[in-house]
């Protein structure tokens, strides 16, 4: 595994000596990383005019290759379901980045699709996509893995012990 000479601990970033416990230690440190690296994509996408929650919306409607789909689809599908879609998919709106369409089958539910700008900010950001992932460029696959698995095993803890 790698070691990096500069590898800061949670210990000195919030200025915390000790922890009740490693499991208090790995929540905190698990939350304070997820801030972190959701602070250092927030500031990557505001670099191309969008939000973090824009760009997850500008992907899940690029994965419906042209066909229209439901805000509340969109909700379900997004990365943070607190995020306040009618609200981003408006601002998208205006930003010429999507169109939104009344559904012919509801009336009260609207359909939302990519535009061709969207598509094409969407490139630019991919073809950028390297600055925000090289954050993990200093793991080793087989830390990759071990990472992947572990925070998949976190996300699968079972209800009753939430």
């Amino acid at each position: 595994m790698t070691n990096p000479k500069h590898a800061t601990r949670i210990e000195d970033d919030i200025k915390q000596a000790t922890f009740k416990s490693e499991l208090s230690k790995a929540g905190i440190n698990l939350i304070y990383t997820g801030t972190w690296l959701k602070t250092l994509h927030s500031d990557f996408f505001k670099s191309f005019g969008i939000t973090w929650a824009q760009h997850n919306i500008l992907r899940i409607l690029r994965g419906q290759k042209g066909q229209t789909v439901s805000v509340n689809t969109i909700k379900e599908r997004m990365m943070d379901k607190s995020s306040n879609v009618s609200r981003i998919t408006e601002k998208l709106q205006k930003k010429k980045l999507i169109d939104c369409r009344q559904s012919p089958d509801d009336r009260r539910s609207v359909n939302v699709v990519i535009t061709d700008s969207g598509l094409q900010l969407l490139k630019k950001i991919e073809d950028r996509m390297a600055d925000i992932n090289n954050i993990l460029a200093h793991l080793d696959a087989e830390e990759l893995v071990l990472l992947n698995a572990l925070l998949d095993k976190v996300r699968s803890t079972p209800i009753s012990q939430r």
